[in-house]
């Protein structure tokens, strides 16, 4: 009796397993190129939505899919990755590379081992470029489609581990030692910023925090920013540190979690590059919701679910836990779902990668000093992203480049990726550079 049972729960559980792959691919063939999703289809396409991108469907954005196009990585972060992957080990809790140089440090993922959503985060963190960099413009779009506090600004990441195309590599030497740097600045707009910088630096090290400091131009001061929690607003535009381009929290401060692999809808080639016809509607309080809202060509994307949950945070953390949704073919945060404190969600992110060799013709229009552009590899560019609280309804709108250059002549608009010259000099990504802007 005891056997007969156990034989008919195997059933019911395959038949269960097999119900549901049968439903996804419905799903899909249901959703097929050449469609523009709109609201109605919410039942449609849900076995590829997220909360997120389902909340943005719901007010009216419309969804154009294309066909599912691949990803390659580099050839000179492949080319270590298959030269040095065989060496890495990572710690029992997850927490600490070893026998790393450079690549990808995990290319073949077991969702079953314990330690999965910790490899995956690590090979989202080991970029497959040495440095990167572009303008970016932020502002807040109300309920009623309004536009307000814009702040545009520079950012550039230096990685001084895991180096694989420009020298010195795989290394740049620090103690301690350092796995990259973010800066910030100058801050081109709102005026009475002008001028300010900010530096974040990553330690290696699990039990070493980020050190940030921020160089205030109107008062010549350098302060140190590690009073606030990453998961606060620091510029009262409604995005935190932790959320910036996805996903920037520290892994030794997480745990992670698989939680499935599946196929969803996001953007990888998003079709608009600095260009404004990428948002749903004008910024002029007449269209509500629209004017935050992207509209760029979606397509099915093979992604990891992890579950993010904060472990390692002295002051109080604002989420309880992060859902991200990790691109199989380039290892990036395509979506995240954020929820607060007691379980509900709450916001909601998306990039608008544009995964291309040259983003539009004539590429680059503002080049950097130095830069010799001309790739032989895809890179992502990421043109447009949006973070959201279904509370307050607000969208926080980014783009980059920055679509309107008479705000300012200080900055150099174009993305970058493995560029050298005087904007990824490794003296310029340190705290002394501030203390020289003093004088």
């Amino acid at each position: 009796m005891h056997r007969t049972n156990s034989h008919a729960l195997i059933l019911v559980g395959l038949f269960v397993s097999f119900f549901v792959i049968c439903l996804e691919e419905l799903s899909w063939a249901e959703v097929q190129p050449g469609q523009t999703l709109t609201k109605e289809a919410l039942t449609q396409a849900a076995a590829l939505l997220t909360p997120t991108t389902s909340w943005m469907l719901e007010r009216g954005m419309p969804m154009p899919v294309i066909a599912t196009q691949p990803v390659r990585l580099p050839k000179a972060y492949r080319e270590a990755t298959q030269q040095y992957a065989k060496q890495v080990e990572l710690s029992v809790d997850g927490q600490t590379l070893s026998g790393y140089v450079a690549g990808c440090p995990f290319p073949n993922i077991d969702i079953n081992d314990p330690l999965a959503g910790h490899k995956i985060m690590w090979n989202y963190e080991q970029k497959s470029y040495d440095t990167a960099g572009t303008s970016y413009a932020l502002g807040v779009v109300d309920t009623h489609g309004a536009f307000s506090q814009t702040i545009v600004n520079r950012w550039r990441r230096l990685r001084w581990r895991g180096r694989a195309s420009l020298e010195p590599k795989p290394v740049i030497s620090h103690n301690p030692p350092i796995q990259h740097t973010d800066l910030l600045g100058p801050l081109a707009y709102p005026e009475k910023w002008a001028g300010s910088m900010t530096l974040n630096i990553r330690y290696i090290d699990a039990e070493t925090p980020d050190d940030s400091y921020v160089y205030d131009a109107f008062s010549r001061r350098i302060r140190r920013f590690n009073t606030l929690s990453p998961s606060d607003d620091t510029l009262g535009m409604g995005l935190d540190f932790d959320s910036s381009w996805g996903f920037n929290g520290k892994l030794s401060q997480w745990r992670f979690q698989v939680l499935a692999e599946k196929d969803i809808l996001a953007v990888a080639h998003s079709g608009k590059h600095a260009d404004s016809a990428a948002w749903c509607a004008p910024r002029d309080a007449q269209h509500g919701l629209l004017a935050g809202l992207p509209c760029v060509n979606w397509e099915k994307r093979r992604v990891w679910v992890i579950e993010a949950t904060p472990t390692g945070f002295d002051l109080p953390y604002a989420f309880s836990k992060r859902v991200l949704y990790i691109d199989q073919d380039f290892y990036g945060v395509l979506v995240s779902d954020l929820y607060d404190q007691h379980g509900a969600f709450w916001k909601g992110y998306v990039n608008s990668f544009a995964y291309a060799q040259s983003p539009y013709q004539g590429y680059p229009n503002q080049p950097i000093e130095g830069g010799t552009y001309g790739y032989e590899d895809e890179w992502p560019f990421v043109t447009n992203f949006v973070f959201f609280d279904v509370q307050s309804e607000n969208i926080t709108v980014g783009e980059a480049p920055v679509l309107n250059p008479s705000v300012s002549t200080w900055w150099r608009g174009d993305w970058y990726f493995n560029e050298g010259g005087p904007d990824n000099d490794p003296a310029l990504h340190t705290q002394n550079h501030l203390i020289r802007l003093r004088h």
